[in-house]
């Protein structure tokens, strides 16, 4: 087996999950919608873990989300942490949650992306005096929806490339 089999593209789709966080919607539009934005880096690296857990290590992972702290201007290392805590749990419970439907991932996902929006925002308070707002809930219930549409395209990708 050629350890490098299918690598090139779960880094591209980590970088389409980085471009799709980074893109702003237009100023005409409502600043309300914002808030609909999808968790897209934890959507993409829920799946790779949950399919190949063997690939993904935790180091990878809070580089990627230090990244994700220079797009969102967060502390750095916040986003790093969320996303190393998330690929841990995922890791720990990966062959149970991988027998669930996908409605019963859904809901799983909503619960991931609600605790760490909420610790995210939570964080930024005590340190910015941002606010606490009900955004969280937006963003885990968009995440939740985009869930088998996200699980469907990358399933299809790795069966077709044979991401092992």
């Amino acid at each position: 087996m050629n350890p490098t089999n299918g690598g090139w593209l779960i880094a591209l789709s980590v970088l389409i999950a980085l471009l799709l966080t980074a893109v702003h919607l237009p100023e005409t539009w409502p600043q309300w919608l914002g808030w609909g934005r999808p968790a897209w880096m934890l959507l993409v690296i829920f799946f790779w873990v949950l399919e190949v857990p063997h690939r993904i290590g935790l180091i990878s992972v809070w580089l990627v989300g230090c990244l994700l702290d220079v797009l969102y201007a967060d502390p750095l290392g916040l986003n790093g942490l969320l996303l190393a805590a998330a690929t841990y749990l995922t890791w720990r419970f990966y062959e149970r949650w991988r027998m669930y439907s996908v409605i019963q991932q859904c809901a799983l996902v909503f619960a991931l992306v609600v605790v760490l929006e909420f610790v995210r925002v939570f964080v930024q308070d005590a340190l910015f005096d941002r606010g606490l707002s009900w955004g969280p809930f937006a963003v885990a219930m968009v995440s939740a929806i985009l869930w088998p549409f996200t699980y469907l395209i990358l399933l299809r990708l790795r069966q077709q490339f044979r991401v092992e």
